[in-house]
């Protein structure tokens, strides 16, 4: 697999190689590390090669030399090590979809390709710009979507509004693995909600515009008289966290927004615990509107009742008896959500259960029963008829737990950008 993403920070690449070593795959991930972040170890079947690169991305030349110098990096390395490991799937995560050309020796070679699209690429450009894009990018990057997808064996996608977008253009099926949090580590259990009148909201993930958590300090200030005691913890990193500080000193409630700073995939049940609410304020603009918040999931996974912006992604997943919804990027509504919530305790409990009930229904054990099988399918029954011992990466090492990037955070959608080989035991070494 090859990923320009930390491997330690995104759970969608995590759970993607985690399924794949526990049905006794081989995999080789290519990432880039995380300064500051205790790297995961290899094990028997897990192999990780990373490029040193920080990630900064302040302007679109920056983009272009990062992607391009870890494209760069990816095809060397894999078509190099594709001279003795005979890989048979290359598992592509965008984001840039071109990381597929990283498994052109081994495609020439006969492995698949698979590329999982968890961003719209034209759409995050966009959110990330604050603003349209020109005609000629915006066809530019349309074609990269499409050549890209044309140059897959098969494709997957995070939710079903995005399978229907990708759908428009693409040549081939496109099916979904949803994001959503794994019961081993999200459960009911795990959370503590506090025992009568507790006010306190959290959100985790990255702290970016798109996320809204302006949106939720607005309302915190408009709520501040009548609820003395409500308070707002922010658990994650991004780049807007400065200014959302400064917002919080200007509205005079600085001093009820917490932030926590990063916390492991693993150790977000305990950060949360205490609060009375989970909270995603997602705006919803053409990228918004597509994602799945993989942070609402895992609220609902530990029982927590969920405020969450009313986008069409979300709204297409949940009813309003499941979960409080507001008007996006309307901090007013917003604090009527809240309002609302604390009023009756008893309502949003009961919402929680229900949305717990339906999140039972997509089920993380499908979704990776699902990307399993799709990527068995493609290596064919002559390379699977030797299998090493399962091996469980889940646990082992609670300081490189995987947590969300940019736009998979989101679908949240973060965001990755991985691919990676996929290697059996039977291959030469």
């Amino acid at each position: 697999m090859i990923a320009y993403t930390p491997y330690e920070m995104d759970a969608r690449v995590k759970r993607a190689v985690e399924a794949l070593v526990e049905r006794g795959h081989h995999v080789d991930l290519f990432a880039v590390s995380q300064e500051g972040i205790r790297p995961a170890r290899n094990s028997g079947l897990l192999r990780i090669y990373r490029l040193r690169m920080r990630k900064r991305r302040t302007a679109a030349t920056r983009y272009a030399f990062e992607y391009g110098g870890f494209f760069a990096w990816a095809i060397t390395l894999v078509s190099f090590r594709q001279l003795w490991r005979r890989y048979h799937v290359v598992y592509v995560h965008n984001m840039p979809n071109f990381l597929v050309f990283a498994g052109l020796v081994p495609k020439l070679a006969g492995a698949k390709i698979v590329l999982d699209i968890h961003d719209p690429a034209a759409e995050l450009l966009a959110c990330i710009r604050e603003r349209e894009l020109p005609r000629w990018l915006r066809r530019l990057v349309a074609g990269e979507e499409r050549i890209s997808m044309s140059f897959a064996d098969a494709l997957i996608t995070v939710n079903e509004p995005m399978r229907q977008r990708l759908s428009t253009t693409a040549r081939s099926p496109v099916a979904v693995v949803m994001n959503l949090p794994d019961p081993a580590v999200f459960g009911p259990h795990e959370a503590s909600r506090p025992p009568g009148g507790g006010q306190c909201l959290v959100y985790s993930g990255t702290i970016a515009l798109r996320n809204g958590l302006d949106l939720v300090v607005r309302a915190l200030s408009l709520l501040a008289a009548e609820f003395p005691e409500l308070r707002f913890r922010i658990i994650g990193e991004g780049p807007a966290i400065e200014s959302v500080r400064r917002l919080a000193e200007q509205e005079g409630v600085g001093d009820r927004v917490e932030f926590r700073g990063f916390v492991s995939h693993h150790d977000i049940p305990a950060a949360v615990s205490g609060a009375v609410a989970g909270i995603s304020a997602q705006r919803e603009d053409a990228f918004g509107a597509l994602v799945f918040s993989v942070k609402v999931a895992e609220y609902v996974a530990l029982g927590l009742p969920v405020i969450c912006s009313g986008t069409a992604t979300m709204r297409h997943y949940f009813d309003d008896d499941e979960m409080l919804f507001f008007a996006p990027a309307n901090p007013a509504d917003l604090a009527r959500a809240i309002r609302e919530l604390l009023a009756d305790p008893a309502a949003a409990d009961e919402r929680a259960r229900k949305s717990q009930v339906k999140l039972g229904q997509l089920g993380w054990s499908a979704q990776k029963q699902a990307l399993v099988e799709a990527v068995e399918k493609l290596a064919g029954p002559a390379r699977l008829r030797s299998r090493a011992r399962p091996e469980s990466l889940t646990g082992t090492d609670p300081q490189s737990a995987g947590r969300r990037t940019e736009g998979q955070d989101d679908h949240e959608h973060v965001h990755a950008e991985f691919s990676g080989p996929v290697r059996r035991r039977d291959d030469p070494r």
